[in-house]
């Protein structure tokens, strides 16, 4: 009995997130509703509300995991480098759900912003991975690698949404190689 509400949560989960990808196939993430959400679902809105805050949380988590994936294939390189892009960026063209790829096409702001905040948060945690928090440093230090770091996220984040608009036209290794010399200034501070 102990298991059991734990399995109907994990069950009405991937309802939730399975009835928000359907939506997302017709129209924008930002034009669907927690009811809409639901009603697709075929639960009460009550149920969603008890496994997400809201729609966002519900694609966060998503994506969260999507990133965790992708950070388990490349934890033994414990290293920002090409070899990291070119496995985030094949990744992200073989899994990434066909919904999420047309709303990244159509614009949908609210999409580029939650994407954001995951490769920020994969960033996090890679970097807590390779060189876990240390004590305050020299102030000049630490400013060149707290902004390092958000410009690395920030391109990224606009290359996989550019590649991903221009229907992947450069291979996983073209993109991957592309990123990795167009950061390399940054990734010295990181």
């Amino acid at each position: 009995m102990n298991g059991q509400p734990n399995k109907l949560a994990l069950r009405s989960q991937e309802w939730i997130q399975t009835a928000l990808f359907q939506l997302m196939e017709k129209k924008p993430y930002s034009h669907i509703s927690i009811t809409e959400i639901a009603d697709r679902a075929g639960l009460a809105r009550q149920t969603l509300y008890r496994n997400y805050q809201d729609k966002d949380d519900i694609l966060l988590n998503y994506l969260d995991k999507f990133m965790k994936r992708m950070m388990e294939d490349v934890s033994s390189i414990f290293e920002v480098n090409e070899e990291m892009f070119v496995t985030l960026f094949r990744n992200w063209r073989l899994y990434a759900p066909s919904a999420l790829i047309h709303n990244i096409v159509i614009k949908d702001r609210k999409i580029r912003q939650l994407i954001y905040k995951s490769i920020c948060d994969y960033f996090d945690q890679l970097f807590n991975s390779i060189a876990p928090e240390q004590e305050i440093i020299e102030m000049p230090t630490n400013t060149y690698k707290l902004y390092a770091h958000k410009s690395l996220s920030s391109i990224v984040h606009l290359m996989l949404i550019e590649w991903t608009i221009h229907e992947f036209h450069l291979t996983p290794e073209e993109i991957g190689r592309l990123v990795n010399d167009l950061t390399a200034s940054i990734r010295s501070h990181v």
